[in-house]
């Protein structure tokens, strides 16, 4: 374990800092907090990061006489500017090798180092795969008695604040859930919340109060997510359906041990609650309505791709709603009988003489299915030759057709 700390020039004094179960680790009096840290941690090196100031101060030689050969120091600027703010993270994060586990301590850091500290832990777990344990916090001005002038007696406790970390985490899993409907960080998220707390409270009797649903929710959001990603509204419907009762259960969970759900949980649910179905294999209007929403949602969330193959086997299913004469599932009904009468159409469309089935012709609607059928054709083959031909359709276009999907489709089913 490496600790990474901070030495200033100020007139530190001698108090008792608390940090956890005192039967554990006992209070320790001390006047640098980097002592402090040292007692309850243990660490295997420390890493001092100060000032050309500090390092003549008489704090900086009692340091070392406390860390012998465990300290290492390193030179920052004060921190007066931008620059020198940037030199300090540099500084900060060159001193960490990739794999090392850190604890990072704030007390004695002077302005806007501790923000510049924060920034530089997230960048290390995302660059390094760094374990941050723990960023520590000496509280000297709450303890108490608050003591004028400050007693060894006078007790501050110290405050973790890694938790503040792992809410960017979760923030940016989030984020990266509800703009591109890709759960699989989120998912996993909840899954070692869960398993940490339990293993962190393994001897808790009874264990009732532990977390029990979180894992579930993030095992079946990642599921969710992936039948998106795949572009199957059956299985999306029938994943967000037996999600739904399960962030129920969660809520009460999530409230307690994962606030940073616990905010999001309804968007989550609103998420989940548009494509929710309870019998997918069902085809009736409401189960074409929450298909063409996961098209929308697919359009929203840039899956343009996963968008145009589903709004082609939409128009087959309406298809059949309309024909009704088989099941709607079956492939070789769905290519031999429906596709092959909405291409008929297409092709009449065009100009060329084929023969429509009389069902079709029928339909209130097949001019209208027929167009669309042929729009859609065009777009499908921009999208899935990948541009690989004369005369392929711009980006630019793709996105904007895209865009005009779901009403389209929308107008054929009547909404």
């Amino acid at each position: 374990m490496k600790a990474l700390t901070f030495l200033g020039k100020g007139d530190y004094k001698t108090i008792t800092y608390v940090w956890q179960d005192e039967s554990v680790k006992p209070p320790c009096e001390a006047r640098l907090f980097p002592a402090a840290l040292d007692h309850f941690l243990e660490p295997d090196e420390v890493v001092v990061f100060l000032t050309s100031k500090a390092r003549d101060s008489q704090y900086f030689q009692e340091l070392k006489n406390i860390l012998g050969n465990r300290l290492r120091e390193a030179d920052i600027p004060s921190g007066k500017s931008e620059d020198e703010l940037w030199e300090i993270f540099d500084r900060v994060t060159s001193s960490v090798s990739a794999g090392d586990i850190i604890v990072l301590d704030i007390t004695h850091a002077l302005r806007s180092i501790p923000m510049v500290v924060f920034a530089a832990a997230a960048y290390l777990r995302r660059t390094k795969k760094v374990t941050v344990k723990h960023i520590l916090y000496g509280a000297f001005e709450v303890r108490e008695p608050a003591s004028k002038p400050p007693q060894p007696g006078d007790r501050a406790p110290v405050f973790d604040l890694k938790p503040l970390l792992d809410l960017l985490d979760w923030s940016s899993e989030a984020d990266f859930f509800f703009k591109r409907s890709d759960a699989v960080l989120l998912g996993e998220r909840l899954r070692s919340t869960q398993d940490t707390l339990r293993r962190r409270h393994a001897q808790q009797q009874p264990k009732t109060d532990l977390p029990a649903k979180l894992k579930t929710v993030g095992e079946k959001l990642k599921e969710l997510s992936l039948a998106v990603h795949l572009a199957r509204p059956l299985d999306a419907m029938r994943c967000a359906h037996r999600l739904l009762p399960d962030l129920e259960a969660a809520a009460a969970e999530a409230e307690r041990w994962a606030k940073p759900f616990a905010v999001i949980l309804e968007q989550v649910r609103a998420e989940a609650e548009q494509f929710a179905h309870p019998q997918p294999e069902q085809l009736d209007e409401e189960n074409l309505r929450k298909q063409r929403r996961l098209i929308e949602h697919l359009v929203q969330k840039g899956l343009v791709f996963q968008a145009v193959a589903l709004a082609r086997e939409w128009m087959v299913s309406l298809l059949a709603l309309h024909h009704n004469n088989g099941s709607w599932l079956d492939e070789k009904y769905r290519e031999h009988t429906l596709e092959k009468a909405l291409g008929a159409a297409q092709q009449r469309l065009q100009g060329k003489e084929v023969e429509v089935p009389e069902w079709f012709s029928r339909l209130p609607n097949g001019q209208e299915m027929a167009g669309t059928w042929d729009w859609l054709a065009t777009l499908r083959n921009d999208v899935a030759h990948c541009g690989m031909r004369k005369g392929a359709g711009s980006i630019a276009s793709i996105e904007q057709r895209a865009g005009e999907i779901s009403e389209r489709l929308k107008a054929l089913l009547g909404d």
